[in-house]
């Protein structure tokens, strides 16, 4: 078998990406964050600006919504686009092929981790807009990607192409699935998540597990029911032998999404890192709020590697869920005022 050729396929083929992280783990993300460097700079004249004193910028996710700092790479690839909702202004991201296939490696390798995939032919209702009916956020086709989890027995979109929920279709759907043993997979932003929990109605007795995925911010978003009781009112109206709700935590500024672990926590491969940074720009201590730091060499179409996320949250270790890896709780979005519209599972996720 082939060595991979560089730092960053280096750091994707380790072993156990969850794994208690080694001091040799250590040196190969910073040479695979010192190959990602070199990249930008070589390509990227606006990127190459803002270093100074051959220190690496710790770049604010606000400035590639007012600023067009992606790197030119060969090849096509996809563009994917933030909802805005928080800032008014959106982001275009493109996603190399390149780029897009050591995500949907590293994503792979999350997926398995949590327990989210499933050898069955499976069935996907999508709180989500089909990504082929217009214009819509990049939390669309991310959503439709995730459903690589499982073969596809049958998925189905409850969301128009105007972006409106559709109660009644994923009610039906889920009626329908109950009659048969096909494990079921809900996608979605959590706002339709606490809709469809509201709208539920008689029992549907699923007999086959079900296991969800909630993008969209609990805080701010949800407008008549807390997590816990979105969660207690799908297990009433589903009744499945088994049901694993998870949150999803991601920006389309940033390569990665992470899952929640069983206790709502998220803790972050050795291909990425977090850390919680105070008002004064230092690391926070543990249990301190702060904004989160999101870094991972990922990207070759975009300087996003060291990003300053707008997102405040808390760090600790010793997870109950007995990860070895430190973790990050999500607290509050900065600028999104409470009671308005999510950011998106392409830009945002939350507990």
């Amino acid at each position: 078998m082939t060595e991979p050729s560089t730092a960053v396929d280096r750091l994707l083929a380790l072993p156990d990406p969850y794994a208690a992280i080694t001091p040799a783990d250590d040196a190969l993300f910073e040479a695979a964050m010192a190959e990602c460097d070199a990249h930008h700079l070589a390509r990227n004249p606006r990127y190459a600006q803002l270093w100074h004193g051959g220190e690496r910028p710790l770049l604010p996710v606000g400035l590639f919504k007012r600023t067009d700092l992606a790197t030119p790479v060969d090849g096509d690839g996809m563009w994917l686009t933030s909802s805005g909702t928080s800032s008014g202004t959106v982001t275009r991201v493109f996603f190399d092929r390149a780029s897009m296939a050591r995500i949907q490696r590293s994503m792979r390798q999350i997926f398995v981790h949590a327990r989210f995939v499933d050898p069955r032919p499976s069935n996907f209702l999508l709180l989500s807009p089909d990504p082929a009916s217009g214009e819509h956020p990049g939390y669309a086709t991310w959503f439709e990607k995730l459903t690589c989890c499982a073969p596809v027995h049958e998925r189905v979109f409850a969301v128009d192409a105007a972006g409106r929920f559709q109660p009644e279709l994923a009610l039906a759907t889920l009626r329908r699935w109950a009659e048969g043993t096909v494990p079921v997979f809900l996608f979605g932003r959590t706002v339709f998540f606490e809709q469809l929990a509201a709208n539920g109605g008689a029992q549907i007795r699923q007999r086959a597990s079900v296991r969800g995925l909630t993008g969209g911010d609990w805080h701010g978003v949800v407008k008549q029911l807390e997590r816990g009781e979105i969660l207690k009112r799908l297990d009433a109206l589903l009744r499945p032998p088994s049901l694993d709700l998870r949150d999803l935590f991601g920006l389309t500024e940033h390569p990665l999404h992470y899952i929640s672990c069983t206790r709502g926590r998220f803790h972050v491969p050795k291909y990425a890192r977090a850390q919680i940074v105070d008002e004064t720009g230092a690391p926070a201590a543990p249990g301190a709020p702060g904004l989160i730091r999101l870094s991972c060499p990922l990207f070759a179409s975009l300087p996003s590697h060291d990003l300053l996320t707008e997102d405040r949250g808390t760090w600790g270790e010793g997870c109950p869920c007995g990860e070895p890896l430190p973790y990050i709780a999500y607290l509050d979005h900065i600028t999104a005022p409470a009671g308005t519209g999510a950011p998106d599972a392409g830009e945002h996720a939350r507990t």
